[in-house]
């Protein structure tokens, strides 16, 4: 009987981006703009606050990490809210979390160095409903919409184009 192991067939084995298998936990999709990291805004921040907790740090240092594998270019952070206040204070308030991240960053080995293009959507980007299908207030997709994306270049994309 032949208890030796299957030969290994090179060609055959999966590949997984450095960027996106290297660091658990986040949440993260390639695009052509280039790897889009979301930190969940509830993760990083007080609700309607724009300071950095201290609970922060953990997702931070995670994507840090990423940043720090990533090819060289300019990383966008991109502040995002949900749909409750009104819109010029959503604008306000997305552009100053998305400035405390980018702050944050330039003070770490190893990626402050990096160019940061800082910008805020306000409530123009939802990524999940902010009202269930009835028209009643849906808090989990609010809570969707509450982010800070980081876009970090993939191999052949520097993330050059101005973000917004």
């Amino acid at each position: 009987v032949d208890t030796a192991p299957p030969p290994t067939r090179p060609g055959l084995s999966a590949k997984v981006s450095p960027l996106t298998g290297a660091v658990s936990g986040l949440q993260t999709r390639v695009t052509d703009m280039g790897t889009i990291i979301d930190l969940p805004a509830d993760a990083l921040f007080e609700y309607d606050k724009a300071v950095l907790t201290p609970a922060a740090e953990v997702e931070l240092r995670k994507a840090t990490e990423m940043i720090r594998r990533s090819p060289s270019g300019a990383i966008r952070v991109i502040g995002h809210t949900d749909s409750k206040g009104d819109e010029a204070y959503n604008q306000r308030l997305s552009e100053a979390r998305a400035n405390s991240v980018a702050d944050w960053l330039r003070e770490q080995v190893g990626v402050r160095q990096r160019e940061f293009l800082v910008s805020g959507r306000g409530e123009t980007a939802p990524i999940a409903p902010n009202q269930n299908a009835a028209g009643g207030d849906d808090p989990a997709g609010r809570a969707k919409n509450r982010r800070v994306e980081l876009v970090v270049p993939t191999a052949g994309n520097r993330s050059s184009a101005p973000a917004g």
